[in-house]
């Protein structure tokens, strides 16, 4: 399988994106371009360097961090190969509505394993596409803001509150 990477800034850090020939397949967003690239070694090693096939993924994450967030649902994903449990929470998990938050033990029912909730935990730790897949809107049953690979939990949070204001915009749109 051919990939194709490239990395450009966002307003919340630096963002790599790989993509094969069926859609996304890996990306990662990190305060500087070589964390974002290193943060996606080995899954990319022989990956190319072009910015002409991430073109409209890029522009797609662009276009979120600039307040258009129902983009990212047209970006087709290439998840071959991952653990049928993964890629089941996965699809709950880009299921959660913009400016929402759900669960893990919801993610867990939602993919079809109730009180799996650390599995579910799991597949979001190991998500390979952050943001397109919003794993940051998955929070503890308490309310609580747990892991977030993508940054940080202040990313998470900046990432949840910029949400919150996007959906209102959208709202009051209608």
């Amino acid at each position: 399988m051919k990939l194709y990477y490239d990395v450009f800034p966002t307003d919340f850090g630096w963002y790599a994106a790989a993509v094969s020939d069926r859609g996304l397949r890996y990306s990662s967003m990190r305060s500087s371009p070589q964390e974002a690239v290193e943060s996606l070694t080995p899954q990319i090693m022989g990956a190319v360097f072009d910015q002409g096939p991430v073109r409209e993924v890029r522009e797609q994450i662009q276009d979120f961090f600039a307040g258009k967030p129902l983009c990212l649902d047209q970006i087709q994903l290439d998840l071959e190969g991952a653990p049928a449990f993964h890629r089941a929470a996965w699809e709950a998990c880009r299921s959660i509505p913009l400016g929402e938050t759900r669960s893990y033990a919801w993610l867990a029912a939602r993919a079809g394993r109730p009180g799996a909730y650390r599995a579910a935990g799991q597949a979001m730790a190991r998500n390979w596409v952050p943001i397109v897949i919003p794993c940051h809107r998955v929070i503890g049953s308490d309310g609580g803001l747990h892991g977030y690979g993508a940054g940080g939990l202040l990313v998470k949070e900046r990432l949840l509150k910029a949400e919150a204001a996007f959906a209102s915009q959208v709202e009051s749109a209608h």
